[in-house]
């Protein structure tokens, strides 16, 4: 029995109102009203309530004033605390946090790290530097291994279809989204055979990330089916700040000899099975040989730390000493994450260090552009000493009120000299950067304040690789069908207002 348009929308409605996400919502929502009638109730003791707002004010100030972070961070946060003494605390204590929880900390120090290689591939001497901080960041470089580039999800899509039929021992699966479709129904149909065949199969995902698109059991019933399944930080219905930090990485492993990172979720979109904004633009790439180890351990890493056990990491880990390559070139795969996991920003770092070392040109595709200061000036500065800077946005936002953020931050670096395109086909998602056609870096890596401080991230930096050479031209034929925008977009009387605002609190974005 068939049910009318306007029965199906009640039934719809009331799925979301009852559904998971709905929950914690109201859950949350009713602590912070709370808090805040609380707030109203205490402030009638008027000379008590004073000095306890005057105390917190000092005290937070002090903390955001001496705490090592950006000097672009602390001014929003001493304002809120300032303005609004008790509010301020509270999201200041929730939505600046990031630091790793101390049960991801005593999971983490456990854990085995990323193991140095032992040699150093020869480089130039300018691009010897990147991999010498990457080393130093206990991020290995290979020349050991082949590279492809994937200009977009249909093509990433077919050939890990292709290669998961192969796997023999274990394919370990880590993305911040999924969602039913055809895309993860057809990679779950694969799966249940090879777990039929003894193989051993993992998913790790971000339960915020896909909160709005598989259902509370999901988890549930990918442990029926066999896969060893987890949730990453899942949501609970109280106020924490532990959900700041998120598990943003797309990794897939396949026996240790095949890995993948990029952009492309595990959901229709990115292959453009749907379409909410136009052509859904996305890459990744394929690393077949020893630098698949840094992408098993970086994924064991996060699996055991949200499952709270400890694996033997070597038994996953396959040297191919004996395999012959023809990419000649070198990859250094890396992690990055918040605090004091990572003790540096290494996924900006490494960023900044391909934008100071351009000589010719300089190519980046990003969905949202809101840098701060520094890294803007570090593309002014390359454009000025004659660096042909060209960068790639979105035609079609997914978010409107950030995209009017990424256009303000268009107009300091239109004056300066940078090139930049709007992809008129639709959403560019790809997160890439390429100096000189020869070193770049593909990940899961925004240009913005979340990425670089809060999220789990992940990227591979490459030198005179196949992939990087792809990644190169695939940029500059994007850039050359997309539309030169000759002055910065312009911004109507809302994107105005929500700009004042926003690159006040762009750190808290």
């Amino acid at each position: 029995m068939g049910f009318c348009p306007k029965e199906q929308g009640v039934l719809k409605f009331l799925r979301l109102f009852f559904s998971k996400f709905t929950l914690i919502f109201l859950s949350i929502a009713l602590q912070l009203t709370l808090f805040v009638l609380a707030t109203f109730y205490f402030s009638a003791y008027y000379q008590v309530w004073t000095v306890v707002n005057v105390v917190i004010t000092v005290v937070v100030l002090l903390l955001i004033i001496n705490r090592d972070m950006d000097c672009e961070a602390k001014l929003p946060w001493a304002i809120l605390v300032a303005v609004a003494p008790i509010v301020g605390f509270v999201t200041y204590v929730t939505l600046s946090h990031n630091y790793a929880s101390r049960k991801e900390r005593k999971a983490f120090a456990k854990l085995p790290q990323l193991k140095l290689a032992d040699h150093h591939p020869n480089a130039p001497v300018k691009y010897l530097g990147q991999l010498n901080y990457l080393q130093s960041m206990g991020a290995p470089c290979f020349s050991d291994t082949d590279t492809k580039y994937f200009c977009c999800g249909e093509d990433f899509f077919a050939d890990l279809l292709t290669e998961l039929e192969k796997a023999q021992k274990y394919v370990f699966l880590e993305y911040f989204i999924v969602e039913h479709g055809k895309m993860l129904d057809s990679v779950l149909e694969v799966l249940k055979r090879k777990i039929a065949q003894g193989v051993e199969v993992r998913l790790l995902y971000d339960d915020v990330g896909s909160l709005p698109h598989v259902k509370s059991n999901f988890c549930k019933k990918m442990c029926k089916l066999g896969i060893k399944c987890a949730r990453f930080a899942p949501l609970r219905p109280i106020v924490s700040a532990v959900y700041n930090n998120r598990d943003h990485r797309k990794i897939t492993v396949i026996d240790g000899k095949v890995g993948y990172m990029g952009g492309i979720n595990l959901a229709d979109e990115y292959i453009n099975e749907t379409h909410p904004f136009g052509y859904w633009k996305d890459t990744a790439v394929k690393l077949s040989g020893n630098a698949v180890s840094s992408l098993c351990t970086l994924f064991l890493q996060m699996f055991d730390m949200a499952t709270q056990q400890t694996d033997n990491f070597d038994i996953y880990l396959c040297k191919n000493n004996e395999e012959v390559f023809a990419d000649k070139g070198i990859v250094s795969p890396f992690g990055d994450g918040p605090r004091p996991l990572y003790n540096e920003q290494i996924a900006k770092n490494a960023y900044l260090n391909l934008i100071n070392q351009a000589v010719h040109d300089l190519y980046i595709s990003t969905p949202y552009l809101i840098v701060d200061d520094a890294f803007t000036q570090s593309l002014c500065n390359a454009a000025r000493r004659g660096v042909n800077v060209n960068i790639i946005i979105p035609g079609i936002p997914d978010k409107k009120s950030v995209y009017a953020i990424t256009k303000q931050s268009c107009k300091k670096l239109v004056a300066a000299g940078v090139k930049i395109y709007k992809f008129s086909a639709g959403f560019i998602h790809a997160k890439s950067i390429v100096a000189d056609g020869i070193a770049g870096i593909v990940g899961t890596i925004n240009l913005d304040y979340r990425s670089f401080v809060h999220h789990y991230e992940c990227g591979v930096y490459m030198y005179d690789t196949h992939a990087v050479r792809e990644l190169y031209n695939d940029l500059i034929v994007t850039a050359q069908n997309g539309e030169l925008q000759e002055k910065a977009p312009a911004l109507n009387l809302w994107e105005r207002i929500i700009c004042i605002v926003g690159h006040l609190f762009r750190p808290m974005l």
